[in-house]
């Protein structure tokens, strides 16, 4: 069986500044901001977060 390199078993160096984590977190602000705004507009046209049923 072969072994796997000597360089593999090196753990990654960290980033100095995780872009990643910075779309990550401006993906889910994005996210909570969209459904909030969707929750604000269906009680405002509906008066309560679902829709009246038998429509």
């Amino acid at each position: 069986m072969a072994r796997t390199p000597a360089t593999a078993s090196r753990p990654r160096p960290s980033a100095d500044n995780d872009v990643y984590t910075v779309l990550v977190l401006v993906s889910f602000l994005s996210m909570l901001g969209a459904t909030l705004f969707v929750a604000y507009k269906s009680v405002s046209m509906f008066g309560s977060m679902l829709p009246p049923g038998g429509s």
